[in-house]
This record gives C-alpha cells, sequence and structure tokens, in this order.
C-alpha cells in the first residue's frame, strides 16, 4: 500500500508518494503567488487546488501502480481565511496568516472578552494575524460580502471540499483561527459573537486522522486517481513537521528551521505560560506547545540575497572557519521584529563589535549563532515549565546546514537530530494517512518504521565552553538593547 502527503503552504504545494517503510518514492511540487500591498497580504484560494492537482499528478505519474495508493491526508498552512458561496466558491481574496489589517479589529475583540481570556480559550494570543479579528474586520468594511459569504474557511477545510466534497478542519488549524475552544473542543461561542459569526457558516471539525470521505468522481479523474482512495483528515503544517520528525511522545522537541523557526514540544497537558507559549491538541494524542522566532532563517536570507550574494554552501564553508575572529562580532538578528519571548515587533536588528578585519562571512556567522542564541532563550522557556530537553529533532534549512546544526547543538546543549527526508511536513501527512487506512497501529508504530533520521556529531567540548561564555554575552546585550527607548 502506498499513502499521499499533501503539503499545501503559504506560497506552493508539495506532494509525496510514500510505501510503508517512509520511502518517498516520488514526489511533486507547484508554487504560486502573494500579493502584499501596506500589511494586505493575500492570495487566490483556487491556486491551492490547482496546485494540489499539479503536484498529486506529477507524484501519481511516476507511480506504476496507482491502485497501490489507497489514502491521502493533508498538512497546511494556518489561519488563511477564505469567504465562500454555498457552492464552496471563493467570493473574496484569501486573507493570509501575513495580513495585519485588522489590527484595530484585534485591539477591539481583546477589548471584548480580554485577552488572557481568549488565549486561555484556543492557546493563540490576540492577533490581526489570525481569523477572528478579520472578520470583525470583515463585517464592519466588506458588510455585503459578509452577509453574502455562506461559510468562511481555511486552506485545510477548502483541499477537503475538493477532494471529498466535505468542508472540514482539525482542531489544530481550527484553533490557529482563534475561534476553537481547546478546553472545550468545539467553536468558543464568546469568540464567535464577538466575531459577529455562528457555527453554521464555520466548517466541520473532526479530529486529526478522521476519515472525511473518499474522493469523489471529479476529484479522482483531476488526481488520476481512485475514487476508492480515501481522504483523512490532516493538521497544521508544524504539527505534521513534528509527526514527520518523529517528535510524538511526551519530552520531545521538533525544531523546525524556515524563514521563521518553530519550536514545538510536546506536553503531557495543555501549557500555558505568562510568556504565552500556544498549547494545542496534537495528533498523537497528547499535546504541543509551540513558539516562533520570526527573525531567524529570514535574517541570513535577507543578508545573503542583498549583502553576500554567494551560495549557502560558500557561506556555510568559510564562516566554519571564522569562529575565533568573531569571538567579539554580535548580530541581533531581528529584521522582522524581536518575536517570543520578547514581544517586541518593532525592534529591529543590530550589529556590535564590528572591525575593520572582519568580512562578509564573520557576520554570516554571527548571524547564525544570533539565531541560536534566540532557539537558546526560547528553550528556555519550555525548561522553566519544568520539560527536560536534551535533544532536538531538527528539520528545514538550517538543518541542511551542518555548520548551523552544529552551532544549535553546542549553544543549546542538546543531542540533535537531522531527518533524512527534508519534506517532514509532508511525511507526517502520509504518517496520519497511513495510520488512519490501518497501515499501522498507531503513531509509536509508524515512526519507528517511517521515520528516518540522524544524530549529529558534537565532540568539540571546546565549542561548549566557547558558546555557553558567547551567550552570556549575548543575553547582556539584548536586555541592554531592549532598554533603550526609541
Amino acid at each position: 500500500m502506498l499513502v499521499i502527503g499533501l503539503d499545501v503552504g503559504t506560497t506552493g504545494t508539495k506532494a509525496v508518494v510514500v510505501n510503508e517503510r517512509g520511502e518517498v518514492l516520488s514526489g511533486g511540487y507547484k508554487e504560486y503567488g502573494l500579493v502584499s500591498v501596506y500589511g494586505r497580504v493575500t492570495q487566490n484560494a483556487n491556486d491551492w487546488w490547482d496546485a494540489a492537482q499539479f503536484a498529486i499528478n506529477e507524484a501519481v505519474s511516476k507511480i506504476d501502480n496507482k491502485d497501490e495508493i489507497v489514502a491521502i491526508s493533508l498538512s497546511t498552512q494556518g489561519s488563511s481565511m477564505v469567504p465562500v458561496d454555498e457552492k464552496g466558491e471563493p467570493i473574496y481574496d484569501v486573507i493570509t496568516w501575513m495580513d495585519t489589517r485588522s489590527k484595530a479589529e484585534a485591539d477591539e475583540l481583546s477589548a471584548a472578552i480580554g485577552a488572557e481570556k481568549i488565549y486561555r480559550k484556543c492557546g493563540w494570543q490576540v492577533s490581526p494575524v489570525l481569523d477572528a479579528a478579520k472578520l470583525i474586520w470583515l463585517r464592519k468594511n466588506e458588510k455585503e460580502l459578509f452577509a453574502k459569504a455562506d461559510c468562511f474557511i481555511s486552506t485545510l477545510e477548502f483541499i477537503n471540499m475538493h477532494l471529498t466534497g466535505r468542508k472540514v478542519i482539525d482542531p489544530t488549524n481550527a484553533a490557529i483561527r482563534q475561534l476553537f475552544n481547546i478546553e472545550t473542543g468545539d467553536w468558543d461561542d464568546e469568540i464567535l459573537s464577538a466575531a459577529g459569526v455562528t457555527r453554521e457558516r464555520l466548517p466541520e471539525v473532526l479530529p486529526v486522522g478522521a476519515l472525511v470521505g473518499n474522493l469523489t468522481e471529479e476529484a479522482a479523474k483531476a488526481l488520476n486517481l481512485s475514487t476508492n482512495v480515501k481522504v483523512y483528515n490532516g493538521a497544521h503544517d508544524q504539527y505534521c513537521a513534528s509527526l514527520g520528525s518523529g517528535a510524538v511522545e511526551v519530552g520531545d522537541m521538533l525544531l523546525a528551521t524556515g524563514t521563521t523557526w518553530v519550536v514545538l514540544g510536546i506536553t503531557p497537558d495543555l501549557l500555558y505560560t505568562d510568556s504565552h507559549i500556544s498549547p494545542g491538541i496534537h495528533p498523537a494524542g497528547a499535546y504541543g506547545a509551540m513558539a516562533s522566532i520570526v527573525s531567524a532563517g529570514s535574517a541570513l536570507n535577507w543578508y545573503k540575497k542583498n549583502i553576500i550574494g554567494d551560495s549557502f554552501k560558500v557561506i556555510d564553508e568559510e564562516a566554519a572557519k571564522r569562529r575565533d575572529e568573531a569571538k567579539d562580532l554580535f548580530v541581533l538578528p531581528y529584521v522582522c521584529g524581536a518575536g517570543f519571548p520578547h514581544g517586541l515587533p518593532e525592534l529591529r536588528g543590530s550589529m556590535f563589535g564590528l572591525d575593520v578585519g572582519h568580512d562578509k562571512f564573520h557576520i554570516a556567522r554571527a548571524t547564525m549563532e544570533g539565531v541560536a542564541f534566540e532557539a537558546a532563550g526560547v528553550l528556555s522557556e519550555f525548561a522553566a515549565q519544568g520539560m527536560k530537553i536534551d535533544k532536538l529533532m531538527m528539520t528545514g534549512g538550517a538543518a541542511r546546514s551542518k555548520l548551523w546544526s552544529e552551532i544549535v547543538g553546542y549553544v543549546t546543549g542538546c543531542d540533535i537530530y537531522r531527518m533524512n527526508e527534508p519534506e517532514t511536513c509532508c511525511v507526517g501527512a502520509a504518517m496520519t494517512a497511513a495510520v488512519g487506512v490501518g497501515m499501522f497501529s498507531g503513531y509509536d508504530e509508524c515512526r519507528a518504521a517511517m521515520v528516518k533520521r540522524e544524530k549529529l556529531e558534537l565532540p568539540d567540548d571546546s565549542m561548549r565552553e566557547f558558546y555557553r561564555e558567547k551567550l552570556e554575552r549575548y543575553n547582556k546585550l539584548v536586555s541592554q538593547v531592549k532598554a533603550i527607548e526609541y
């Protein structure tokens, strides 16, 4: 038997066909665009389905016996909302999770219910990029459209609808929409009332892994598959990444390194903190707790694109030679603001200790170090809650850099496990399909069979002491910068 994992992301969709040994047999990918104008970041929902068709067809075309494909599940971006009509057709652009037009409405929501109370309900701080505030904005600024909309849905339920005819969401995506109560496991009537919507205008909620249905005849034809293929409910992409990296047991910790770095730990209970770590319901049966470093991969990407010009391979090779010469050089990587745990989106990046003897690769290394120091700060927030953190499942772009992975390991003191298969969101979705269709009895058995990872060797004890001292200096510097009034 074979399963498909489909990851519908912010700028593109990937599909992989996976066997019961976790081997990715084939894949497909298609990009799509974003439109960004003065804080409004939108896209076309139909692009999601067009890309899903292309990616699945590309992956399926490389499989000799398509009848072996028995199930599909999804990994998706969260809190990108589109109003649809009675037929499920979009009647407005997608308001993505990066769109900040609803700042005043987020403040209105906090005033109506209370920011801390909302955090305790859904696990997420009130924000203009989440759907509760967006709904208020639509109700106030697009009155006719708001009244016309039959349903307000996000990425997962839009694709589920095209696959099976049912608009179905899961608890991880419902919570990040800021409309779902993770304590009661249902839409929250108080938040819905403040947003001005009824539950009839929202999708059905089913657990991750629940059977949504079989492919419709139309979908099967579009995907070159059989109507016997079953669709199992997916999850938010970071929860899928935790599955795909094998972080499914209490105490496991994922470090997903993309444009934003995400730390997701597996906890025995819902974890609420003063620093507002985001708790949620984990697909494997326990709970998740998530925090994001918004200025992470984005910092090195900015530096590479605008300043350095060299490939990441060259950056790695050259920066690896410059540890001691960069020991007094610090980069505070806040190119997108200082996110968790600082909570200072207005704070921007800076550099200290720059010397005439430094070159572009010294700065690149200090940027990598600055992001690793930020990751250590996030992990300390988890450790303060009693979590024993001694290993990280590391995925994404930085995990492909031996140097950056080593720096993270030496800075945090954690064992680093890197995934053999980089598309962990797709693999996590495929694991959900595999468990759903009965290839495995549960995620523990599935992980043992499908997750392949390698431990990174960190033999240099002098590096641990070097970074222990530099981390202390970095934290002192950050405290001083945060005290400055801009």
